[in-house]
């Protein structure tokens, strides 16, 4: 995109979980009370909250000085009464959704406040990335126009709802977890009775999230600028044994209706904020909406999931294969990185797998099993797994998965080829 200078600037803060509970339990020494049995949980969460002060205070110090700075609760009516032509979401990515819901055709920049403890598949920068994008006047980024959902509820007594567009997701469900869910679904002359755990209609930018682990499911993630959205119904259950559903998980061009028949509720990109009552006989609409979303990204992330949002670098060291993964591994079409890989190590002499992550980006959760997956089956092949150059943001997610003790890290590739030299010798 051309070079952009944006004038009137607002940044958009999170409150972090740490100022959330001391407000919550009211006082520095009740807090530490409460948590005097669980201290490595007051301490991770004093220290991300540590992390995403020193990133607001960069923002307002080295980014944009100039800027106005407010926390979500203030922006809506600020917004009313000034105008802006950007606009800087500062959190995770279910703070952007809140915040995208209220900017209309304004652009808007999602930064990651804590990088190291999210990957924040919807944030485009952390803070120290958007301060160079802001010196070259965005000579580097680009703007996509996301698709939105927009969702109308007509009641039995006849009031109609219009809910706040969504950018990820809408989730229908019975108000009870613990109940099926039971509704009729109709789409361009077919209509069906279903009942689950959930009915999800989604968009490309929610097609990395929540459905990604649904299974089984036809579709892989999709662009988040395509003109469609999919619906899927989750643990969908029938009394005739083989029995298929038209309507359990396809690819919507036109409007789709659902009519409850439970105590239900639709939730709006999984926001309490954007919570909806579905109550018996009430009828939803859900079609894709004529705006769209203006989202600053970083250029070449790729239009559509058939551009792959990661590359594939290969080499051969001896008994050593080294693949390099750059870019993002979605949750979507990573079987090319596993056949990739497997189909490297066929060889019997190949013992050795290193995989550079050093220009990854981002990784998503099933991705990390991919990997896994590799490795164990490898492992019964007494084949050794190495990776390299992982960055502290993707070591948090394996971390928080409970994997960081199922494979050898290594800051480089000379470390990685010394350690299996070692085991060569032992």
């Amino acid at each position: 995109m051309p070079k952009l200078f944006f004038s009137k600037v607002i940044v958009v803060w999170k409150r972090t979980k740490f100022e959330l509970d001391l407000e919550s339990f009211g006082s520095l020494s009740a807090y530490e009370r409460v948590t005097k049995d669980k201290p490595e949980v007051y301490e991770r969460t004093l220290a991300s909250h540590e992390r995403q002060i020193s990133s607001r205070k960069y923002l307002r110090e080295r980014v944009f000085p100039n800027a106005d700075f407010v926390f979500r609760e203030e922006f809506e009516d600020l917004l009313k009464k000034k105008k802006y032509d950007l606009v800087i979401s500062h959190g995770g990515d279910n703070h952007f959704t809140y915040v995208a819901h209220q900017v209309a055709n304004i652009p808007l920049i999602g930064v990651n406040s804590d990088p190291f403890t999210s990957v924040g598949a919807l944030l485009s920068y952390t803070a120290e990335e958007l301060e160079k994008e802001v010196q070259q006047s965005f000579i580097g980024s680009e703007i996509e126009q996301w698709s939105l959902i927009t969702t109308q509820i007509e009641y039995p007594d006849g009031t109609k709802v219009d809910t706040v567009p969504a950018v990820c997701e809408l989730s229908i469900r019975n108000n009870s977890p613990d109940l099926t869910s039971r509704y009729w679904i109709s789409y361009q002359g077919t209509k069906e009775e279903q009942k689950c755990s959930g009915l999800l209609v989604y968009t490309g930018a929610g097609s990395t999230g929540w459905i990604s682990s649904c299974f089984p499911k036809k579709f892989p993630p999709f662009a988040k600028q395509e003109p469609y959205f999919h619906v899927y119904a989750r643990e969908i259950r029938s009394k005739q044994t083989g029995y298929e559903f038209s309507l359990a998980d396809f690819r919507a061009l036109d409007e789709v209706e659902v009519i409850s028949e439970m105590n239900g509720g639709i939730a709006v990109d999984s926001l309490t904020e954007r919570h909806y009552s579905f109550p018996p006989y009430s009828k939803a609409r859900f079609k894709l909406s004529n705006d769209t979303l203006s989202v600053v990204v970083p250029k070449g992330r790729g239009k559509t999931m058939q551009e792959l949002p990661y590359e594939i670098e290969r080499e051969k060291v001896n008994g050593t294969v080294i693949v390099q993964i750059k870019g993002r591994m979605e949750s979507g079409p990573l079987d090319k990185i596993t056949q990739t890989i497997l189909d490297e190590m066929v060889a019997p002499e190949r013992k050795h797998l290193i995989i550079d992550f050093s220009e990854l980006r981002y990784i998503s959760s099933l991705g990390i099993r991919m990997i896994l997956d590799v490795k164990l089956s490898l492992q019964k092949k007494s084949k050794d797994v190495a990776l390299v150059g992982v960055s502290s943001s993707i070591a948090q997610v394996f971390h928080l998965l409970g994997l960081s003790g199922a494979f050898q890290f290594f800051e480089s590739r000379p470390e990685a080829f010394q350690y299996f030299e070692g085991k060569n010798k032992s």
